[in-house]
């Protein structure tokens, strides 16, 4: 069985924009979890998620050893600093957006991660 939870659980992210290009790190906490997150962000995927820039190509390059990707987005509407579709002169929101998108992962795994961001520290 499996579930959906956000992307946030699974990986953390930071964003940058040069000109009309925009670029997210995207790292996955446990990279146990990395083939989960490889089979959930693949570049159509992500470039759905994220249409609201209306890129022209987006580009993702994996980085298994570490346990990371990297999304390009080119002539990516709004995602720099001559654009203002986003109100975001650096980009940075859309990687806090990317770590809102939905993943399907294992139910136990699931419920794992839910379970500890629930209990106080």
């Amino acid at each position: 069985m499996s579930a959906l939870i956000p992307l946030r659980l699974l990986a953390h992210a930071r964003a940058r924009a040069v000109g009309g290009s925009l670029t997210i790190a995207l790292a996955v906490r446990d990279p146990a979890d990395w083939r989960a997150v490889r089979a959930a962000t693949g570049a159509a995927r992500v470039g759905a998620w994220l249409s609201a820039l209306r890129p022209r190509t987006v580009k993702r390059v994996e980085l298994a050893g570490l346990a990371s990707f990297h999304f390009r987005f080119e002539a990516a509407a709004g995602a720099g600093r001559g654009h203002d579709l986003a109100f975001d002169p650096d980009g940075r929101a859309f990687a806090q957006k990317l770590l809102e998108m939905p993943v399907e992962i294992d139910r136990a795994r699931a419920e794992t991660l839910t379970s500890a961001v629930a209990t106080p520290i």
